[in-house]
């Protein structure tokens, strides 16, 4: 199962095996012989492609049936938009934000429902 996820969420992403290879910091060889079954990730190499996919190793191994590994990419947006990861799950933190930032939030928000729905 692995294998064809691997296969199947790197096209999706639209990367190559050598792009998926460099951010994995693997030769091409290696991503094409996970993907044809020959040899299997280890945890680390796991962990860095679920990164690098954009989803989690739960989802890889048959785990989850969830691609998306939602909650890194909003703790990554709010990051960027300079917020403390906790501000999603204090509600003092909340407290501190501005009007036009909880705005930008919710526009977010709705970008990330919009691609789930058209995928």
């Amino acid at each position: 199962m692995v294998h064809e996820r691997i296969k199947s969420l790197r096209k999706k992403r639209r990367l190559t095996q050598t792009m998926l290879a460099e951010k994995v910091g693997v030769s091409a060889q290696v991503v094409s012989n996970w993907e044809r079954q020959y040899t299997s990730p280890d945890l680390e190499d796991l962990s860095k492609i679920a990164h690098a996919l954009h989803t989690t190793a739960d989802y890889l191994l048959g785990l989850s049936d969830e691609q998306e590994d939602d909650i890194r990419e909003i703790k990554q947006f709010l990051e960027e938009k300079g917020f403390d990861r906790s501000v999603i799950f204090d509600k003092k933190s909340w407290l501190s934000v501005q009007a036009e930032e909880i705005h930008q939030i919710e526009n977010y928000f709705r970008f990330l429902l919009q691609q789930k729905q058209t995928s």
